[in-house]
């Protein structure tokens, strides 16, 4: 198989490249680049319904917009690179002041291709939720949820509780187990069944319909799912591996 060439789009400067790291170093070795965008969904959703708002007509670069607005060199460079796929990871954040739910969920609907347009990944309330764990297995993480006044003071309360906040200790099966348990969450939510779904079903998954429930969550009650979706990355890069990996070696994993 030809080796891919990944491009990481983030929120972030510090965690997402952080925990991607990781990641590539424990699980793969294919080439990659991350590119922090160092500001929130909801002001780059503002910018593309502003100046791209039929950004999703299919003729429209992700890259294209990111270079119009980024001045620094090393980072255009970074952006003016061939690509075989493209992974944008950012936070849900309800409680920014510049929210745009609509927008972000057209965004969601028109980036779910990583080797084509791309493919947005959303964690809700954001980054650190791959961690809102205190032991593994956790089956109490079926109903965690977090209220939108929480989710101001969250990556603090995240490092005050969580048993795995030193993400350069994870290994292969950390990484498993975290996927299994937010793989468990998802189909929660979508279907209110706490079981990891199969790679047929996982594949049919969509993601709008996962935002849909965690937006009518957020109306109704003014809180969300804890959900981290950016760590499925490691079920799309080799969905067949991953769900063998769990249905013959459960033993090995903390689920």
């Amino acid at each position: 198989m030809q080796s891919r060439n990944i491009l990481f789009i983030v929120e972030g400067a510090n965690d997402e490249p952080k925990f991607i790291r990781k990641l590539f170093n424990v699980c793969y070795r294919d080439i990659y680049n991350t590119y922090s965008y160092k500001t929130s969904i909801h002001v780059l959703a503002n910018h593309i319904e502003k100046y791209y708002p039929d950004f999703d007509d299919g003729f429209t670069d992700i890259l294209g917009i990111l270079k119009e607005c980024e001045s620094d060199p090393d980072e255009l460079q970074i952006l003016n690179n061939q690509y075989t796929d493209i992974f944008l990871i950012f936070d849900f954040d309800p409680q920014d002041q510049f929210a745009n739910f609509g927008m972000i969920k057209r965004m969601l609907k028109y980036y779910t291709d990583s080797t084509n347009q791309g493919k947005l990944f959303i964690n809700y309330p954001m980054m650190q939720s791959y961690k809102h764990f205190q032991s593994l297995p956790d089956d109490d993480f079926k109903n965690r949820t977090v209220s939108v006044d929480q989710c101001q003071n969250y990556k603090y309360h995240i490092g005050q509780i969580s048993s795995y906040t030193n993400v350069e200790a994870y290994n292969y099966a950390t990484f498993v187990s975290l996927a299994v348990h937010h793989l468990r969450k998802a189909n929660y939510i979508l279907k209110g069944v706490y079981e990891e779904l199969n790679q047929e079903n996982y594949l049919e998954v969509d993601s709008t319909l996962i935002y849909d429930k965690q937006f009518s969550l957020l109306t109704e009650l003014n809180q969300i799912f804890v959900l981290n979706t950016c760590i499925f990355i490691m079920i799309d890069f080799n969905p067949k591996h991953f769900f063998h990996s769990i249905s013959n070696n459960r033993s090995s994993f903390l689920i």
